[in-house]
């Protein structure tokens, strides 16, 4: 029950009414902010859950699963008015924000505080295939001074745009290419002892994997291309010209779902392919590439079971890899096992393609 107190002439009296609305107004908005607030927190814990859901059993949950970072940052928003509005409510939202950090950390912005020091070698991962009308041709000059000894690269197809860097990368590295066109190659300036590949289901996606012997010891890189989505000319469409009235577009809009399930679940059965082989490895190993999902997917939390993200341990910044419409996207990771620790992780912004090269110095724990 709203109460003014005030004297009965009537200059106190239009103060009054005018205290009474503000307290009214007052009152409405906390309910409208909780209101707010309320559905933001179930949107983040349901977009969190539903990456523990396989897409094969509920296909939904991993679209669903892709709001987590935008969702996250809403609830962010949310937690600061409450603190302006002194709403003790919103402590809560910030427990409930620490508790699902590490996920976010993973997905959109990572901050490392102390950082490890050395190296033994320097692993960079690039979808070097698609392009953008604003990308500009690559030059060997950027891959000479990344000084990697080891080199991903998805969508490695002869012809443009890898003709002005493949003659260089060939004198100076060792490769996984054989006379069969493969699109994922390792490539390493030390010896590769053996390799192979693990063919997927979806056309041109797949993973070669390869035994380098290094000074210290010998690891297995894994150069993954998972399924890719195929939707980003639909959307970036749909995000030019987006008339609800359009016959057009829901079409459009049913072909992004349609694409998106298969995707999904191919990926699905990828991830486990490959976490079952990496288990069968004598050595340490790597898991790097175009994993075509992000850090909330369950695809990544079957490769994360048993790996470390060099991402996490070692970068600072925004954590997006892809440089399409679809903004903000950390869909090219470098995973690693237990044994190997990254020292420095960087994504660097340079337009070659509609991805963007990951780099990480690691080094072999003793």
């Amino acid at each position: 029950m709203l109460v003014c107190k005030c004297q009965s002439s009537l200059p106190q009296s239009k103060i009054c009414k005018v205290n009474h609305i503000k307290l009214i107004l007052h009152v409405i908005l906390k309910k409208i902010f909780l209101l707010t607030s309320l559905m933001f927190i179930l949107a983040l814990v349901v977009s969190w859950y539903c990456g523990r859901i396989d897409p094969r059993e509920w296909w939904p949950g991993a679209f669903i699963a892709l709001l987590f970072p935008y969702v996250y940052i809403f609830c962010t928003v949310c937690l600061i008015i409450g603190f302006i509005m002194k709403d003790h409510k919103a402590w809560l939202l910030l427990l409930l924000l620490i508790l699902l950090s590490g996920t976010f950390r993973r997905t959109f912005f990572n901050m490392v505080l102390v950082k490890h020091h050395g190296k033994d070698f320097t692993l960079l991962t690039h979808n070097i295939g698609s392009s953008l009308p604003q990308n500009i041709k690559p030059t060997w000059k950027f891959y000479k001074n990344a000084s990697a000894e080891i080199l991903c690269f998805q969508e490695w197809h002869n012809g443009s745009p890898i003709k002005s860097i493949q003659d260089s990368i060939g004198k100076y590295y060792h490769s996984t290419e054989t006379s069969v066109p493969n699109p994922w190659p390792i490539f390493t300036k030390y010896p590769i002892l053996n390799s192979g590949e693990l063919r997927s289901k979806a056309k041109g996606n797949g993973c070669t994997w390869a035994d380098i012997a290094l000074p210290k010891d010998t690891i297995r890189v894994y150069n993954v291309h998972l399924a890719s989505n195929r939707i980003s000319e639909q959307t970036e469409s749909i995000m030019n010209n987006p008339n609800l009235k359009s016959k057009n577009l829901w079409t459009k809009i049913k072909r992004i779902f349609y694409r998106y399930r298969s995707s999904a679940r191919i990926r699905a059965d990828q991830a486990e392919d490959i976490l079952a082989h990496t288990s069968r490895s004598p050595f340490p190993f790597i898991v790097a590439g175009d994993f075509n999902d992000i850090p909330s997917s369950f695809v990544y939390r079957i490769l994360a079971s048993r790996m470390e993200d060099a991402f996490v341990q070692s970068a600072n910044g925004m954590a997006y890899t892809y440089a399409g419409k679809l903004p903000f996207l950390h869909i090219d990771q470098i995973l690693m096992s237990p044994h190997l620790l990254a020292s420095n992780t960087y994504v660097s912004r340079v337009k070659y393609s509609d991805h963007f090269p990951v780099i990480a110095d690691i080094f072999i724990k003793e």
